[in-house]
């Protein structure tokens, strides 16, 4: 039986790419890979910068507006290259939200969320795929966040799938 969406607490969507564990990785940690896929249609491209280890903060980059958030809770949960990687989703700072196009109390009640967090696993499935699945968890039922990543994470994988394969990513939209 489906549960309904606005009982729903977790988001999981499954992609396969034809392209190395190491390249995925790379693609989901490299900010200079990042920019490229992975972009707001107002706020431009995000980098994301860290070292990558369980325990490491993470920052969210947005250069073309000069907007960078930094928070201590934006953290790496795991870290197993090329398998397996989690952190701790962004922070909503009022200068994200204002970057985004985001009125104050939309923002102010993502704010009001419980933080929630991102896993990517990667498995090898042979002939030069591997299978991506992303998990995004964390979230209460009737969540406004949850609604958003649910049609963001579609996007944004499927332009680092093209990106892997074609060697350019989708068009911003």
């Amino acid at each position: 039986m489906a549960v309904p969406t606005d009982q729903m607490t977790t988001f999981t969507y499954t992609t396969y790419i034809h392209a190395a564990p190491e390249q995925i990785w790379r693609g989901l940690t490299d900010p200079a890979m990042t920019k490229r896929y992975w972009r707001h249609q107002k706020a431009g491209p995000k980098t994301f910068h860290s070292d990558w280890t369980k325990g490491s903060t993470w920052d969210l980059e947005h250069k073309d507006v000069g907007l960078v958030v930094a928070d201590r809770e934006q953290v790496i949960l795991e870290s197993d290259p090329y398998r397996r990687l989690s952190y701790t989703w962004h922070s909503f700072t009022p200068g994200w939200a204002a970057e985004v196009g985001m009125d104050e109390a939309t923002a102010e009640a993502w704010r009001a969320e419980p933080r929630s967090k991102v896993t990517f696993d990667m498995q090898d499935v042979g002939r030069g795929v591997v299978k991506l699945t992303v998990t995004h968890d964390g979230f209460t039922p009737g969540s406004r966040v949850l609604q958003a990543i649910s049609e963001g994470w579609p996007a944004v994988l499927s332009s680092l799938k093209t990106l892997l394969e074609t060697g350019t990513p989708l068009p911003a939209t």
